[in-house]
Formats: structure tokens, sequence, C-alpha cells
């Protein structure tokens, strides 16, 4: 059997363009696409990688492909282009099952005309896909809805050997956050709210870090808090609040000074902008390092220094210094992370770029659930290991 027998022509391309073009992501990797197939089933899915596994035959699954740091590049690979398995599968009250090409903003607007909510909405969302939203294990706009794992039921996953598997529970985290190194997953059963977190929202401003930071230890031990949005003077000035440093604060209850539903949705919108200005001026290498609340000072302390602008999530201790493209700071920034104690992928996945900086424990689990699921090793070759 070859692909060719899997895939209709309509579904599989060996062109010099499709190769050229599918052989990167958003990173600055390049990458070698020796095919590419557009599944529409999940038999396919099958068949191919059963292939794959008696061939040797690599694949490269991806969605957007708007992973900034390598997580879908070909790798002398046939790239798996989820795209046209985008269809809601299934409906319920409380629910939705979705095939995992779906792009967020097709779904969003499918939930909106049944007033039905799924809350986890990253900045890319006109672009994301479910399952790259997955395989990154993503976090919204609004963090204090958690991960994406905390709003899955059950995975339909076709795993490296080419079995079809239904997940739940615990094993899920098997296949969410693993960048398609265990299996591809087919669909997904996605819980949904009927209604958004109700919240208020305070602006504290501040002239030095260090009152800030007093500041941010008293909010985090208050259990109405939802979110300590931290902005630099570089963003805060970007957003009209003036040249300092600001906390933007959520709470669960009446506690914030803003109150207004429109006044909080012009907020929303606000920090949604940010990071377009940001990236407009050229800082488009955004990281998210996590790193521990008592070493933050330090960590934002080298960010002023080296001009670095930075906004982050305080409650969840992932901040996102921004980098100029091209720059060089990644070298001197990351062992600095790991000398505060911190981990450098906080919230956007490993890829090829950072995979070296993965520690042994992780590395020992990964190998283990690539061991168990893709024993033939067909799957993202490169990404989070080699």
């Amino acid at each position: 059997m070859k692909l060719q027998e899997i895939f209709s022509p309509k579904e599989y391309s060996h062109s010099d363009v499709d190769k050229m073009v599918y052989s990167r992501d958003a990173s600055e990797f390049e990458g070698e696409c020796q095919a590419v197939v557009w599944p529409t089933s999940k038999e396919q899915i099958i068949h191919m990688l059963k292939f794959g596994s008696s061939d040797g035959t690599h694949f490269s699954v991806r969605g957007a492909a708007s992973n900034t740091f390598g997580a879908c590049v070909a790798t002398r690979s046939v790239v798996v282009d989820m795209s046209r398995l985008h269809k809601v599968l299934e409906w319920g009250s409380d629910f939705v099952v979705v095939e995992s090409g779906i792009l967020l903003s097709d779904l969003l607007r499918s939930l909106e005309k049944k007033k039905l909510i799924f809350p986890i909405k990253p900045l890319e969302h006109p672009v994301c896909t479910i399952g790259g939203m997955l395989a990154m294990n993503c976090y919204g706009l609004d963090v204090y809805y958690g991960p994406i794992a905390q709003w899955v039921e059950e995975l339909e996953v076709i795993t490296g050997k080419g079995d079809r598997i239904l997940v739940s529970g615990a094993q899920i985290k098997d296949f969410i956050g693993m960048e398609g190194n265990t299996g591809i997953i087919y669909s997904a059963k996605l819980k949904l709210l009927q209604e958004p977190q109700e919240k208020t929202v305070s602006i504290f401003k501040f002239n030095t870090l260090s009152a800030m930071m007093d500041k941010v230890l008293i909010l985090d031990k208050n259990p109405q808090v939802l979110s300590i949005e931290y902005f630099d003077d570089y963003c805060s000035n970007f957003l009209q609040l003036g040249q300092a440093f600001h906390l933007l604060v959520e709470y669960k209850n009446d506690s914030g000074l803003i109150k207004n539903s429109e006044e909080i949705e012009k907020i929303d919108e606000m920090k949604e902008k940010l990071q377009h200005m940001l990236v407009n001026k050229k800082y488009t290498q955004k990281e998210d390092p996590k790193i521990p609340l008592e070493q933050i000072p330090k960590f934002l302390h080298w960010a002023q220094k080296n001009g670095v602008p930075c906004f982050g999530h305080m409650k969840l201790r992932i901040l996102h210094p921004c980098l100029r493209e091209g720059s060089k700071l990644h070298s001197e920034m990351y062992p600095f992370i790991q000398s505060l104690g911190g981990e450098i992928v906080g919230q956007y996945g490993t890829g090829m770029k950072r995979k070296r900086f993965v520690s042994l424990d992780k590395k020992i689990k990964y190998k283990n659930l690539k061991e168990k699921y893709d024993p033939s090793k067909i799957l993202n070759r490169g990404v989070l290991f080699d």
C-alpha cells in the first residue's frame, strides 16, 4: 500500500510548491516536507499510520501552524494537514464534539447562535484549530479559566500504531500538551458554559517594582481574585495608562472598582490589542517563562535593564517578555530563567526551539509515552525530543 492508495489525488500532493509551503510553521525553522496529505476521515488516518509504522514513513501533524517555536515543522516527513476535518459531530446542552481541524473562530460563531460559551480563546483565535490548541494545552486570554485540558471530557485519538482509542480522565494528559508526539487527535468532546464568569476589575498604578510586588503578594492571597495581569511601563504606555507599572486585577465578586460590563469589555479588548501593538513594533518573539513568585522581581529587573517589554499573569507566575525580531537575548535569558528556578516553557509549548531545556523528569515521561503510543517513532520527529 502507498499513500496515494489511501488518499485521493485531491487529498495528496507531491508538488514542489506545496512541499515548499508546508516545510515550515510560524517559527524561524526551515524543514523538509516530502509530501502533503489532507485527511477527510478517521479511517484514512488509521490506514496512514499503520502504513507508516510498517514502512518507516514519518509524519508531521499540523492545524493552522501558528506556533512560533517549531512545534509542527516538517522533518523529512509527510505533512498531515488536519484542516479538512472540521465538522461539529454532536451537540449537547453543556458539551460539543468536534473534529480537531475545526477553526476555533468557526466553533465560536456556532456557539454564539446557541447561546453557549467555550471559554478558551487565545489571541490567535481567528486561525487556531482545536487540535493545535490541544497539542499545546493552551490558555485563552482569560487565563482564570485554566488550560484547555480542563475543558475536555473525552478524546478520540489514533495512536502512532494506528490504533483508534477513546481517552478520558487522567489518560487525556497522555495526548494534550504532547505536541502531536503520541497520536493524532481526531475529535474532542469539549465542556461548555451557559454564561461567562462574572467579574469586576480594578487597575492599580505603581512607580516602583517593589511597591507593585508588595501589592501582588496581598492580592495573591485573596480568594476573590481571578487574575492579576502585569504591564510594565512600556506596555502601559502603549495602552495609554501612563508611564508606570500597572496591575489589572479581575475579581469574581464586586470588589473591583470597574463594574460596568461595557467598560470591562473595553478593558478585555485593550489586553488583546496590546500583543498586536507589540508585534507591529517588531517585538515578535513572545516568550512565556514560568518563574517562582519570589524570583519574579529579579526577572523584571533583567527585562527592564535589557529594554525588553514585558507583561504577564502573576497568579500563573507566567510572564511574557517580548524580544525583537532577530534578537539574540534568548542565549542570556534562558539560562537566567533556569538560575531563578523557573521553567522556560510556561504556556506555548516546547517545539524544536526549546527542547534542549526540557527537564530530565519530563524527558523520561515523554520517552515512556512515546514508547507506549508511538513505538516506531513516526510522529512529529524533532519536536520535544529527537
